[in-house]
């Protein structure tokens, strides 16, 4: 992979975004072919007597209020060309009054001494300056609209490039019932006038000064010389604690603290706009991770002083060197991240360390945006950073390569990489826990207008079978390696139905958010147990998504209190994985997971080898 085959767009090239408006729209599944899939997948979760239970839940609904629900849907679909759009926005995130950190940020540690970066103290603020110039190079990219679009592995499907637009200068904005999105980039041929500014948060002060002079990114010398004025004044003047904490604050109660910044005084609500509608954010955290497990958890909830959590995305600079990368998941997915953050290493690793002895032509002096408060605002500000104590260490995270192999040992057994995985995710999780997990495994719909995600439930009848098998004394290692080959297609079938438009959880929850906005009474359907256990209504034990095939790897919190976040990105010689869990839980570790899951991959790798079975996926 090089940067410029990935990411930069051929001269003659249609503009990233002209694709777009020729995507088709999201399909609405027929409720009959929802129904039968969401049957199937209760299966591996009721006994005899609870699934004849759920068939007639499912049948009664199918004939009565869900075929009015259906008809409902039918109409806004017409109107619509993303019938889910804005119900997941609204209700899988903006309704929601959690503190953003922990709960719903999505985090990256970004490895940049894989790619030769020095991760140490004296070299932070040129790394920072580096990391600073190649994000203006990739904001720039999306700005004149020659960012590739992506596609499907071999080309031949080109996806939704529209998240991308909510990269930069967008902010999510609190309100006490419901936030909302604000994005204020545009692209160059949309006018242009999206502010160019970079803001820089350390110990609760936020800097700010325009990274573009004529069109034209600064350089990394430029960056080091303004960057070196605010570490220093950060670092050297002590002053009370800043507004940035707040953001870290229940939705609600931020919500209602930034009404009282704004109507406190007119200079309060100038100053609130240029960071809500600043392109990029830099945040300088005082911790000092030793290792990328450390680095995950730090950036996730670390330094809260050094936050504007409402920005949709921002690189967290560590005062070790290290690194990591936070972005506001409403906002978009994590896709969108990992092809930031992989721009980034491929840029570090492809150009030449800048010549530091050259002098900057341009010296910026940055501006300090300084909020008037009251005692009101400074006793919330002890209120809140009181509350984050509790928070910073909600949840636990574990960074880790398994080493013993990689998709290239998958491949020669022809199965698909992402499904080998997710199989072993399921015997890991039975080998410890003793019982099945429900489990999210994100599918992407960019292939539609506007589209973001549906869900593949991973624990399959399939997968339960085999797992039945593997625990069989008298099963033999051809019968245990046959039974994992079918729950790993059983995965892959699941997907690739997923993609066409052909899952079953979009439409199950697009449908009862209809009954919610329409104030009809929530169908049975949802309060079946099996609906709950089987992972409905956001019980998913195991949430977990596959991140590519390169070294970056991203992480969110768990859905459950006594479940995992998994998230994995798989190499040919090994798998990156990094696991999230509650520290609340009684259930629940993050060590005792890898372990059985390095535990897994060596079973299923010398059931395969040792196995006689010629079966094939």
């Amino acid at each position: 992979m090089s940067r410029e085959t990935f990411f930069f767009l051929p001269e003659d090239a249609p503009s990233t975004f002209s694709h777009d408006e020729n995507l088709e729209n999201l399909p609405l599944p027929k409720l009959e072919d929802t129904l039968e899939r969401y049957y199937r997948n209760l299966l591996p979760f009721g006994n005899e007597v609870e699934l004849e239970n759920s068939r007639k839940i499912i049948e009664e609904f199918k004939n009565g209020i869900g075929k009015k629900l259906q008809k409902m849907l039918e109409e806004k679909a017409s109107k619509e060309r993303n019938w889910v759009e804005k119900f997941w926005e609204d209700y899988a995130y903006h309704e929601l009054r959690f503190p953003l950190s922990p709960f719903c940020i999505m985090a990256q540690p970004l490895i940049v001494a894989s790619v030769g970066l020095e991760e140490s103290r004296t070299n932070r603020l040129k790394a920072l300056a580096t990391t600073g110039y190649h994000s203006g190079k990739f904001w720039q990219l999306i700005y004149t609209e020659r960012l590739r679009p992506p596609t499907n592995p071999d080309g031949s499907v080109t996806f939704s490039s529209d998240l991308f637009k909510r990269l930069f200068n967008t902010c999510r904005i609190p309100g006490e019932a419901k936030d909302v999105i604000q994005s204020y980039f545009k692209t160059k041929s949309e006018g242009g006038d999206c502010p160019k500014t970079i803001l820089i948060i350390g110990k609760g002060r936020v800097f700010y000064f325009d990274f573009m002079i004529d069109d034209k990114v600064l350089s990394p010398q430029e960056f080091l010389y303004t960057f070196s004025i605010i570490r220093d004044k950060i670092e050297n003047e002590e002053i009370e604690s800043g507004i940035p904490v707040l953001t870290c604050d229940e939705r609600t109660s931020w919500a209602k603290n930034r009404k009282y910044l704004i109507e406190l005084s007119k200079n309060n609500a100038e100053l609130l706009n240029i960071i809500e509608s600043a392109a990029m954010t830099l945040c300088l955290d005082d911790n000092e991770p030793i290792d990328y497990s450390e680095t995950s958890i730090y950036t996730l909830s670390g330094d809260y002083s050094s936050r504007w959590l409402d920005k949709s995305s921002a690189m967290v600079s560590f005062k070790n060197g290290k690194f990591g990368c936070i972005g506001e998941h409403s906002a978009y997915d994590g896709t969108v991240s990992i092809a930031f953050s992989t721009f980034i290493l491929l840029s570090l690793m492809e150009e030449p360390e800048p010549d530091w002895s050259v002098e900057p032509k341009i010296k910026i002096i940055p501006k300090e945006i300084k909020f008037q408060i009251d005692d009101h605002l400074r006793n919330e500000i002890v209120r809140v950073e009181k509350f984050l104590v509790g928070m910073s260490r909600a949840v636990t995270a574990k960074c880790t390569q398994f080493d013993d192999y990689g998709k290239a040992f998958m491949k020669e057994q022809k199965i698909h990489p992402d499904c080998y995985v997710q199989t072993a995710l399921q015997l890991a999780y039975y080998n410890l826990h003793g019982k099945l997990a429900p489990t999210y495994e994100t599918a992407t719909m960019r292939v539609y207008y506007h589209g973001r995600t549906e869900t593949v439930r991973s624990c399959t009848i399939e997968v339960k079978e085999w797992i039945d098998k593997m625990h069989d004394e008298n099963a033999s290692t051809s019968e245990k390696a046959k039974y994992f080959k079918e729950a790993a297609n059983s995965q892959y079938f699941l997907m690739n139905e997923a993609r066409k438009g052909r899952g079953f959880d979009r439409h199950l929850f697009a449908l009862w958010c209809i009954a919610h906005e329409n104030n009809i009474p929530i169908p049975a359907l949802y309060n079946d147990q099996l609906y709950t256990r089987s992972g409905g209504g956001g019980n998913f034990v195991l949430s977990t998504s596959t991140l590519g095939y390169t070294i970056n790897v991203g992480f969110v919190a768990a859905m459950v209190l006594d479940g995992y976040g998994i998230f994995y990105s798989m190499l040919d010689d090994c798998v990156w994985i990094i696991t999230t869990a509650y520290r609340d839980s009684e259930v629940t570790s993050n060590c005792k997971f890898y372990a059985s899951f390095v535990s897994a991959m060596k079973e299923i790798k010398d059931i395969l080898e040792n196995s006689t079975s010629n079966s094939k996926l």
